[in-house]
Formats: C-alpha cells, structure tokens, sequence
C-alpha cells in the first residue's frame, strides 16, 4: 500500500499552487467592501465595477490576480507602488527574486516563506515565518514535507478551507478534499481533485473556467500530451512540472535538471525510487524533510533492521508518528512479527486522524493469521465508521476472500 506512484502526476499541481491558494486582504469600507465581497463570490464583473467606483487600485489588482491576468494586477501595483501585490504577481509568475526583493522591502515575513516553499526550501520558510507567526504559510511547509496531518491542523486554526482541502488532496482523501474546494468555491482544487477520480472533461472545464494554466498542463500530462504540456509548464515557468513531462517521456536525465532548478528533491526521490536505486532517493528525501518515504526506500531494500531502527528513531523525533508506525507495523507484518504488528496498528486505530487506516490494517493483519472472524468483524466496524472509506474496493475484494475461505473451511470440517 505504500508504493510510491510511479507517476506521481498530481503532486505536481500541489506546490505550484501554494502560490495561489490565498490571498490576505484587510478590512475595506464602502464600494471597497462590495467589491471584495463580489470577489469572494465569483462575481467579477461586479467587483471590477465596484473597486472602479471606489477607485481601489489594489482592489483591481487582486481582483485580476486571481483571474491570473498577471500583467493587469501589476500595472494595478504599480500605480500605487504597491510591493506585496507586485511581490505576488512575480511569485505567480514563478519570478522567484523578484518575488523576494519586493517582499523584502516590503518586510513581509509570510510572503517571503510562501516564496520558499514555492522554491520547495520548506525548513527555510519555517525558520522564516518564527518572525510572524503565519499559520497558513507553514502549513504548506509542513505539507511540502509530507506532513499533511500537521498541514491540516494549522490550516484549520487559520480558516484557510481551500489549504485543509490540497492537504486532504495530498493524502488521497478525495471526498473530503472536495467538500473543503466546493465550501470555498475553489475551482482548481475541484479540477484537481476531478484528475485524481480520472473525470478529464470535468478537470478541463475547473481549469479552464479559473484560467489555470498549470491545471490545463497537468491535464495534457495525464492524458500523455507532452507537447501541450510543456507549452502550458513552459508559460507557467514551472520548472519542476517540466521536470515530470520529461520523467514520463522517460528522459531522466532532462528530468533530474529541472527537478534540481526547482529544488524539488521530493520530485528526485520519487524517480530515482522508481528507477529502483534507493539509496540516492532515501537521501533525496531526508533531504526535503520526508521521513516516510525515506523509510519506504530501506523498506524496498529489504533490510528490516535498519528500517525498523529507523523507523523508531523517527518516531522518537515526533515527526509524521501515525504515518511512520503504520509503516513499521507494515514491516513487523511482512516479516511475520504479528504480535508487534498488531501492538503497531491498534497504536494507529488510536490516533483518530488516522483510524480509518489503523482499521483496514488490522482487518488485513487478522486475515493473513487466518483470524477470519475477528477480520470481518474489524472490516465491518471501518465500513460503519467511514462508509466512503479510500479502503471500499479493497475491502470488498476481502471480504469475498474470507467469505470463500470459510465456505472451504467449513466443508472440510
């Protein structure tokens, strides 16, 4: 269950849009307020007339900010010298020292961490943001790591419900994903989220109604257009989603130059796992903070002592704990340590963000012992719980298993 996708296609969207998934605005007055309400609302042409009337420039650039029409927002900014507007054009546009020099000038803390984790340097942008305490900001740090349950909770202390849906995203939960993009109208997610579930058509037209260049670029990439996306990737300047056309076309050479102009280690450990040698991609890994696939590297070595004490010195840190002991009670399990496996998976069941996947691992962990009953009844008990469980189609598919196995069973008997 821990394979790393060989694609790992939808990843690309998640970092580029970090960029994007928000915008801090301040309290307005008058025809201002209307016209952020407008904004909020999907209602563009209102919003243009309203900040018009109100004569807010930096109204009319977010406004032509989040339509993506990039050269508008910054004569916007320009007009009234307006750095962290124009800082934000520069990082949508992926101009990365741009983006820093007006955010300096500008002093803005959270807008330089947002900058470096667009540039995947997700411990910098940590250490950035102890000078404002941002809490969407690191929680695409901690996303960018891998530590979508960490990412979760900060999103949610900051209300940021697009940032609790990419996290969801990023952990496979795509139901919940998109109740968070459809809470918060946020088409990209949906058109992300509409990619996972392979419904192209759908994915085309979230994108396309956003102007969402990297979404459409994504799409082509799935479908096996290389060419349309690396047109899109090239005029979204997106280094690292060029970097997966090229792993698809199967030029890793190519790929492994612009996943390391992005600095998208996360991207040089995933092909490099696939390309089997594990070594360099448990580096890679450690190397952006990701602890759990850098386990899964010493996993697929087959060496379970030093996985195992890995695993535990992890744990011990208190980074990715649910993630990691689910993982080491995947190695106890193969190896046939059950009785630790089993210690490690109800550990798991007790964590409640995490529950869902402690119930399906024991459920799995009883039938390989042939504790039929006991696997039934734990499958069962997570079908009630999370009757949308991610686990529906391998759940079923075990349940005929057992069905079968005790039907022969009792016939011998």
């Amino acid at each position: 269950m821990f394979k790393i996708r060989k694609e790992f296609l939808v990843k690309a969207l998640l970092l580029p849009i970090l960029g994007t998934a928000f915008l801090v605005l301040g309290f307005e007055h008058g025809y201002s307020a209307k016209g952020y309400r407008y904004l909020k609302l999907r209602k563009y042409d209102e919003a243009i007339k309203s900040f018009s009337m109100a004569n807010d420039k930096k109204g009319l650039g977010y406004l032509y900010l989040k339509r993506r029409m990039y050269p508008q927002a910054e004569a916007q900014f320009n007009s009234i010298s307006n750095d962290k507007g124009l800082g934000i054009v520069a990082l949508r546009r992926r101009e990365f020292k741009k983006a820093m020099k007006y955010f300096k000038r500008a002093d803005d803390h959270a807008e330089i961490g947002l900058t470096l984790c667009s540039k995947h340097k997700f411990k910098e942008a940590l250490d950035e943001l102890k000078k404002d305490n941002n809490f969407t900001v690191a929680a695409h740090a901690y996303m960018g790591m891998g530590q979508y349950r960490k990412a979760i909770k900060l999103f949610e202390r900051a209300h940021d419900y697009s940032g609790v849906g990419l996290a969801y995203l990023g952990k496979k939960n795509i139901n919940k994903a998109k109740q968070y993009f459809e809470k918060t109208k946020d088409y990209s997610g949906l058109g992300l989220a509409a990619l996972q579930e392979g419904k192209f058509k759908k994915a085309r037209q979230y994108f396309s109604e956003e102007n969402d260049i990297d979404g459409l670029g994504l799409l082509a990439l799935n479908m096996g257009q290389y060419n349309l996306a690396l047109k899109f990737f090239k005029e979204a300047n997106d280094d690292s989603a060029i970097g997966k056309v090229y792993f698809k076309k199967g030029n890793y050479a190519k790929a492994a130059e612009y996943f390391k102009e992005a600095n998208d280690y996360d991207s040089l450990g995933d092909m490099y796992f696939s390309l089997r040698a594990f070594d360099k991609a448990h580096n890679y890994f450690l190397k952006v903070g990701n602890k759990v696939k850098a386990l899964q590297c010493l996993r697929e070595k087959k060496d379970d002592k030093k996985a195992i004490d890995f695993a535990l010195s992890a744990i011990r840190d208190g980074e990715m704990v649910p993630e990691l002991t689910l993982q080491l009670g995947e190695i106890y399990r193969k190896s046939g340590n059950f009785k630790e496996a089993e210690k490690q998976f109800r550990e798991v069941m007790s964590m409640e963000e995490m529950r869902e996947e402690g119930l399906f691992y024991l459920a799995r962990l009883q039938a390989d012992k042939g504790d039929y009953q006991e696997a039934l009844s734990t499958y069962n008990l997570l079908l009630s719980g999370y009757p949308r469980t991610k686990f529906k189609v391998e759940v079923q598919t075990a349940l005929k298993s057992i069905k079968t196995l005790t039907g022969l069973l009792s016939k011998k008997r």
